[in-house]
């Protein structure tokens, strides 16, 4: 099957940027219909975004001034070093080629990662299957990027969908109808337009999170609060 983001190559800073933006508005309208969470883990610590599948892939991602770096592991890579008898791991490889400047950057993205004892924290001893950095507007490797793709990036596919067709099928995963998507369209391009540090909800957005969580404001303010304060979106009734 034929797809657009592998062939696509390496994706732009703001890409990823947007697509964890819109990732995040759609997960905050899934918290408000269900009063309860997706089992995915998505966590913001300042400039750093941490995503857990639960289905065997997690990666992170920390931007900085003028460029980023991203960190993927996936339990199905062929790089994978847990199982017993594979290859030697060796962390260092993934940044060959990398500017030194960006080793803060790369640290604090490894310190959301599981070193060989499941702790976080450990950048040095954290082990992933691919990686990728940005020294300014796109994202590169120490080797192409279908491979980035097929060793993890992959489980990052849909943030780098065109936006629409990620929030429809966002939505459409979920069980959304169409008529919700006009309001997290809104969000999201409000958002992505601002240069301030925070918009708010307009009205007509607040109303659609009500009716998807049954008329209960608590309800609304409760499970999409946090998720939508993560990108600098703020609810107010």
């Amino acid at each position: 099957m034929r797809d657009s983001v592998c062939e696509a190559g390496f994706p732009t800073v703001e890409q990823l940027r947007r697509g964890i933006v819109l990732n995040c508005i759609a997960h905050a309208f899934w918290l408000v219909a269900h009063a309860s969470d997706t089992g995915i883990q998505m966590e913001w610590d300042r400039d750093t975004y941490f995503e857990d599948t639960c289905e065997g892939e997690h990666w992170a991602v920390t931007f900085h001034e003028g460029g980023a770096v991203v960190v993927f592991f996936s339990s199905e890579s062929t790089r994978n070093p847990f199982p017993e008898g594979s290859p030697p791991y060796d962390q260092s490889w993934f940044f060959r080629g990398m500017p030194q400047w960006l080793e803060p950057v790369r640290d604090l993205a490894l310190s959301e990662m599981h070193d060989f004892n499941f702790r976080c924290r450990n950048p040095t001893g954290a082990v992933i299957t691919a990686a990728m950095w940005a020294d300014g507007e796109r994202f590169t490797a120490v080797e192409q990027w279908e491979d980035v793709y097929h060793h993890s990036c992959w489980a990052c596919r849909t943030h780098l969908l065109p936006p629409e067709e990620a929030l429809r099928w966002w939505l459409q995963g979920i069980g959304f109808p169409e008529t919700v998507m006009p309001a997290a369209w809104s969000l999201y391009q409000r958002r992505v337009t601002s240069t301030s540090p925070v918009v708010m909800a307009e009205p007509s957005e607040w109303r659609a999170l009500l009716e998807i969580a049954g008329g209960d404001p608590n309800r609304t303010a409760g499970y999409a609060e946090g998720m939508l304060a993560d990108v600098g979106i703020v609810l107010e009734p």
